[in-house]
């Protein structure tokens, strides 16, 4: 597969002020209200070792607000999907409670197998909104800036295949990510690693990364949620996610 661009030049300068890494609002320390990439819960039942080194970012009170609505949807699935790991028995606990004490609890509970399993279900939109968040959360990390308005974010997760195009970007983009970069870890590798590259192309169409990211074409990421949860976030300008 060959890459073709040109004359792409996105402005993507470190501002000076401090930005909501969201909405990109303007905040100043007092409006600042700190954002845990990825929410503080999914760390909450693990030992005093396994929250050292949590990451931060600033954030404006509507979108740290928000995203707390919801936070708990990751958590709960890591916990439901728990194999036998004792170390998230105290999460998987707190994620049946927090299942069941929904009132739509059983539209989302059904039991399988003559009564022998149960399946949970939870909302992709859902997952696809903290996915995004977490994303931002990482870009505004790495960079020391939010992702500019003009870039779309994608989601693929195992089976999604909503997007048939960018299915087909998947295992590319999969290769290009893991390729000659170590996973990064917040916490502990155990609870949420991650992987972001920049996809730059030169002259040649050839694709590099690099941290001067001002001719970036595409933003790739590879979440792992408790080796469990696998997303790959792809935020590029929408003509190339459309294919123009």
């Amino acid at each position: 597969m060959s890459w073709v661009y040109a004359d792409v030049t996105f402005n993507l300068k470190k501002p000076i002020t401090m930005n909501c890494y969201n909405c990109r609002i303007e905040l100043t320390a007092e409006t600042n209200h700190v954002e845990h990439i990825p929410a503080k819960n999914i760390f909450a039942t693990y030992p005093p070792e396994y929250k050292e080194q949590l990451l931060t970012v600033p954030a404006c009170f509507d979108c740290n607000n928000d995203f707390s609505k919801i936070d708990q949807e990751i958590r709960d699935a890591i916990g439901i999907m728990n194999d036998n790991n004792e170390l998230q028995n105290e999460m998987t606990r707190k994620s049946v409670k927090s299942i069941m004490r929904k009132s739509n609890w059983v539209n989302r509970v059904v039991s399988t197998d003559n009564g022998k399993a149960v399946e949970v279900s939870f909302s992709y939109d859902n997952f696809k909104k903290l996915h995004i968040k977490n994303f931002k959360g990482l870009f505004y990390n790495k960079y020391g800036f939010p992702l500019p308005a003009e870039y779309q974010v994608e989601i693929i997760a195992e089976g999604d295949e909503k997007h048939e195009r960018l299915q087909n970007f998947a295992k590319l983009l999969y290769d290009y990510t893991d390729e000659d970069i170590d996973w990064n870890s917040v916490g502990h590798k155990d609870v949420f690693e991650y992987k972001i590259k920049a996809m730059i192309a030169d002259e040649k169409g050839r694709i590099y990364d690099d941290e001067n990211i001002e001719n970036a074409i595409v933003f790739v990421c590879i979440m792992h949620y408790h080796h469990t949860i696998k997303p790959l976030i792809i935020a590029s300008r929408t003509d190339f996610i459309n294919g123009k």
